[in-house]
């Protein structure tokens, strides 16, 4: 008796819920950066010289911070009351062994690079456990990871030696964390093990990049909301975790009692002494420095010089600066760039195709708004920390936009750790609309797919807009790329169109 031979849409979608298929999306991942690492030219556009010159300078020393400003350091801004070191001072060390092996900078630069790597593919490993915990299906994950890797900016992100690669690794442990800790509270208990490793999560990732400061504030009130909520806020919560607490092992108390007290330390120097000296946490350069050093450091310049031009008669118009905030947040995912900051247009299929695809999964979330988040605390955590993140990003942009005139640090790369809880959201939501239609699902999900491959996804788009310029000065490297743009130029739709 024969069987029936499973359908294209049933063959499709084993191979998108298979482990496989997420093997190869990371992998695909890799083999992107990896390609950037060892083909973009020091230093790719996203700072890697600013990063690499803070690496050096931790070097000379073992504190993590700097407990006065260098002589040598206006490039790099007030150094002496950054809050945003922790990356620096921890890549300082690996720099530091390789010194001892090679003086060669392309050694040490390609070393700190596939640290990058590293930390980026952890974080989409986390991410991935992330998303499955909101709901998503494994086919709806392999999916959005699959699109995610392929936007342009991601990879050539990831290969960069810059901090937010260490902040893509925070957010997901954070939220987690925080996850499993509201688990807790739904059986009413306060697990001391992870509320100590969060508060110790949390001031650690606040140092690394002062933006996540209103992810921590947000990611505290909800908790406390929460702890409100399964009236575990007083005396019982108090009960709870010294139970909790005294279950720990001995070992384990230490540990983190130790980890907690170092990094409210460390919070505390930074943000609580910045508030109290400068009365904000994170004061203006010329406030701690002179007004001829924070010349020197190349953002101050320019909002500098651009207020200083700015005409008497301009003013806001919000309505017109949220359109230039989308579309430069859009353009600076999908463009290319190289290390002098020559930048060429993205490719017109995937780009406009990810505006598309951006429409429809707000419009799913706002459709689907009560069925995604009624009674589902995980998920409303995951959306108030994107919310919080965003608005203040915005805000911060908003305020650079009125001092200087000009539409400044409008980067699409600050909105990358948070792409795959819009993605997730827009997923399941869709999922939801189309439960009746499978076949239309999986249509649209390998239609989207193969349009980011074949027209220029991931590192492609650096490649097809590059020239040998933009390579390392080795013949090899430059040889590789010429042949695989010349290769896959022509399959480009609307290469030229800009």
């Amino acid at each position: 008796m024969s069987t029936k031979s499973p359908s294209l849409r049933e063959r499709i979608v084993r191979v998108l819920v298979s482990k496989w298929c997420w093997r190869v999306i990371l992998g695909l991942f890799l083999l992107e950066a990896l390609w950037f690492v060892f083909s973009a030219q020091y230093p790719m556009a996203f700072d890697e010289n600013y990063h690499f010159g803070l690496i050096q300078l931790h070097a000379r020393q073992w504190l993590p911070y700097f407990t006065s400003q260098p002589n040598d350091a206006g490039a790099y801004g007030a150094v002496a009351r950054d809050p945003s070191y922790l990356y620096h001072w921890l890549m300082s060390y690996p720099y530091r062994l390789t010194t001892l092996f090679t003086h060669s900078q392309t050694a040490e630069i390609i070393v700190l690079r596939l640290l990058n790597v590293a930390m980026f593919a952890g974080g989409i490993v986390l991410y991935r456990r992330l998303v499955r915990r909101l709901g998503a299906s494994p086919a709806l994950t392999n999916s959005l990871f699959a699109v995610f890797v392929l936007i342009p900016v991601v990879p050539f992100l990831a290969a960069t030696i810059n901090y937010d690669n260490l902040f893509f690794l925070a957010v997901p442990f954070s939220a987690l964390l925080a996850l499993r800790f509201m688990d807790g509270l739904e059986q009413r208990r306060v697990d001391a093990g992870l509320l100590l490793g969060l508060i110790a999560t949390w001031c650690l990732a606040s140092l690394i990049k002062y933006p996540f400061l209103p992810v921590f504030g947000v990611a505290v009130l909800f908790l406390l909301w929460c702890l409100w909520r399964a009236r575990l806020l007083g005396r019982a919560g108090l009960k709870s975790f010294a139970a909790s607490f005294r279950a720990l092992s001995w070992l384990r108390r230490i540990v983190l009692v130790l980890a907690c007290v170092l990094a409210i330390g460390l919070f505390a120097e930074r943000y609580a002494e910045n508030a109290v000296s400068y009365h904000t946490p994170v004061p203006a350069c010329n406030a701690v420095i002179s007004q001829d050093e924070c010349l020197e450091y190349g953002p101050y310049s320019r909002n500098y010089n651009d207020a200083q031009v700015k005409p008497s008669s301009f003013h806001v118009n919000i309505f017109s600066y949220v359109w230039q905030w989308l579309w430069g947040m859009w353009f600076r995912l999908f463009f290319a760039i190289n290390y002098n900051y020559d930048t060429q247009e993205p490719l017109l299929v995937i780009a406009w195709t990810a505006v598309v695809c951006a429409v429809l999964l707000g419009v799913g979330i706002i459709v689907r708004f009560k069925a995604l988040f009624g009674r589902q605390p995980a998920r409303q955590f995951i959306l108030w920390i994107t919310i919080g993140y965003a608005a203040a990003l915005f805000a911060d942009n908003l305020s650079a936009y009125a001092q200087t005139g000009q539409p400044v640090a409008i980067n699409g790369r600050y909105l990358v750790p948070f792409l795959p809880f819009v993605f997730v959201f827009g997923g399941i939501a869709w999922s939801q609309l189309l439960r009746r239609w499978q076949a239309a699902k999986v249509a649209v999900a390998v239609v989207v797919i193969a349009i980011f491959v074949l027209q220029g996804g991931g590192t492609m788009t650096f490649i097809v807009r590059s020239n040998d310029n933009w390579m390392w000065n080795n013949a090899a490297v430059r040889s590789v790329n010429r042949t695989v743009r010349r290769a896959a130029s022509p399959l480009i739709i609307g290469k030229n169109v800009w």
